[in-house]
């Protein structure tokens, strides 16, 4: 077997993934570094996406942690207030404290909220210069503009989730281990296309 050959050159790609996880797991310990290192994380899987990722990916990611780590912090705050918005909705639900319909209803704006801008936001952060409110714009404008393509990839990211976390397997016990590097590359492959095409028309102005 050749090194370059596609079944060598796929483990590679795998072995890098599962370690790029390691460092997303680490970099997130903070808790408010969420945000920092989903952007990392990004920054080596984009590339990966066009096989260009460089002899060392452990520095791309902490170089590009570094580099995010005021920036995504704000990102991380927003990200977890609207999760835990939407848990405590979740909680009041299940108790029968208030109006069941009408908390049923903020629970589904929320989601589709958080879909709606932070789907792209750690890609967009990753790739191109953004304030943070821009970040979150250009996140949502993607989304509603390449809308097709945003439906089927959410649907993509809950059969991967759901196929991983429902089912009593060993794929459960260690889903930690490699689901969330595997939701952020299936992001990556669907969203270079977009980036390559914004980028192009740019080119050509």
């Amino acid at each position: 077997m050749r090194i370059d050959s596609p079944i060598i050159s796929a483990g590679i790609k795998l072995t890098n993934l599962l370690i790029l996880n390691l460092y997303l797991i680490i970099g997130c310990l903070p808790v408010i570094t969420i945000g920092t290192s989903t952007i990392a994380a990004f920054s080596v899987t984009l590339k990966m996406t066009e096989d260009r990722e460089g002899a060392s990916m452990t520095v791309q990611f902490w170089k590009a942690y570094v580099k995010n780590l005021k920036h995504g912090i704000p990102l991380s705050l927003i990200l977890l207030a609207g999760c835990g918005s939407i848990l405590l909705d979740m909680r009041m639900i299940e108790a029968r404290a208030g109006d069941a319909m009408g908390l049923l209803t903020a629970g589904i704006i929320l989601i589709l909220l958080l879909l709606l801008h932070f789907i792209y936001v750690f890609p967009l952060e990753a790739r191109y210069q953004n304030g943070l409110l821009a970040g979150l714009a250009n996140a949502r404008g993607i989304f509603i503009v390449h809308l097709k393509r945003s439906l089927a990839l959410t649907g993509i990211l809950l059969a991967e989730f759901l196929l991983v976390t429902q089912f009593n397997t060993p794929l459960r016990t260690f889903s930690i281990l490699f689901l969330p590097i595997l939701m952020i590359y299936t992001i990556s492959k669907a969203v270079m296309p977009v980036f390559r095409k914004l980028e192009d028309k740019d080119g050509k102005k």
